[in-house]
């Protein structure tokens, strides 16, 4: 079967840049039975300020304190470094 060549040349672009964009900006996340485990051990601390609606090891408000009171750090750290930097791990939490 022939195809034009400029088809071709359109076809091939895009399918390179929609593995680019699906992989290269593919942001690295906790795996849910981490997740999960976070919040029972929210309930657990009787913790209400993490916020389960943003990926944990996402670094945004209700992970992380801004500016904290001394005293009430509140933080968690991730490795994000598996599987190609998809895939999150808790190394440590803060709560202090």
């Amino acid at each position: 079967m022939f195809f034009p060549r400029p088809l071709l040349l359109l076809a091939s672009r895009l399918t390179f840049f929609y593995f680019v964009s699906t992989n290269a900006f593919a942001a690295a996340q906790l795996p849910k039975t981490e997740v999960e485990g976070l919040r029972d051990i929210a309930k657990t601390l009787g913790k209400r300020d993490w916020n389960f609606s943003v990926d944990p090891c996402s670094g945004q408000y209700g992970w992380v304190t801004p500016n904290p009171v001394k005293g009430s750090e509140n933080a968690i750290s991730c490795n994000c470094s598996f599987s190609n930097a998809t895939v999150c791990h808790v190394t440590s939490m803060y709560n202090i």
